[in-house]
């Protein structure tokens, strides 16, 4: 009857190699950014003046102008579009027509 038969050597051996192996990564994981810290994210958004007369002639062309309009014309994040508006609304350069859950619409303050 007996037993099962033993494994050879080298099964053996190429099985330990890969233990050791996923410890290491495992290590390698654990010294990545600890998680415990809370980190600070700037999240203000610096605009030069180069991009600041792109958008206000974008305005200009446009009756109306929304976030992604301004972003796809501009070549600008829409992110970045939204805080741009927004900062001209606060300066009325222009108004908020429109608001809804998804969309904003601006039109040049007269």
């Amino acid at each position: 009857m007996g037993g099962a038969s033993k494994k050879p050597i080298s099964t053996m051996e190429k099985r330990l190699k890969k233990e050791a192996e996923k410890q290491q990564k495992a290590e390698e994981k654990k010294k990545g950014p600890s998680k415990t810290g809370k980190e600070i994210i700037s999240r203000a958004v610096t605009i030069d003046e180069e991009t600041k007369k792109r958008v206000l002639d974008e305005i200009k062309k446009e009756s109306i102008i929304t976030p992604y309009a301004l972003a796809t014309k501009s070549g600008i994040s829409i992110s970045v579009a939204r805080k741009i508006l927004k900062e001209l609304e606060n300066q009325n350069v222009v108004k908020l027509y429109s608001k809804n859950r998804r969309l904003e619409i601006y039109i040049a303050a007269s």
